[in-house]
């Protein structure tokens, strides 16, 4: 069975990103072999916290553990730990809806108008690092 728990982990204080960051390395630092955690971005600041196991009990158990180690270490940074999505079961449709929304997300943030760069600023940008060559 999967367990999956939908979670927002943000940081306005000073460190930031690097506080999201080790945060979301707490929950996947408590995977085993035997219990393999993993976290997925949805859209910042959304995160998707999963496992596959036989066991759903123990799958559901892994899954609250990650996040408590995630929450302890963002609040410990002056962040915030919110859960959108408790710890649960999901069926195949359900994870294949996850995996349309994620890509969906993923191509609308590229597609976002005004981010694009014109081509004249990225070769000056080349040039002057060195890159381009």
């Amino acid at each position: 069975v999967k367990v999956r728990a939908d979670v927002e982990v943000l940081c306005y204080a000073y460190e930031g990103i690097d506080a999201v960051k080790d945060a979301l390395r707490a929950g996947p630092a408590l995977s085993t072999e035997e219990v393999p955690l993993k976290i997925n971005l949805i859209a910042p600041p959304i995160y998707v916290i999963s496992v596959t196991l036989f066991d759903e009990e123990k799958g559901v158990e892994a899954v609250k553990a990650a996040m408590a180690a995630i929450e302890t270490s963002i609040k410990e940074a002056g962040g915030k730990f919110i859960v959108k999505l408790e710890p649960k079961v999901v069926s195949d449709r359900e994870d294949q809806k996850l995996q349309e929304e994620m890509e969906q997300r993923e191509k609308e943030m590229q597609e976002v108008d005004g981010d694009e760069d014109t081509g004249e600023e990225e070769s000056e940008d080349e040039e002057e690092s060195g890159e381009g060559e």
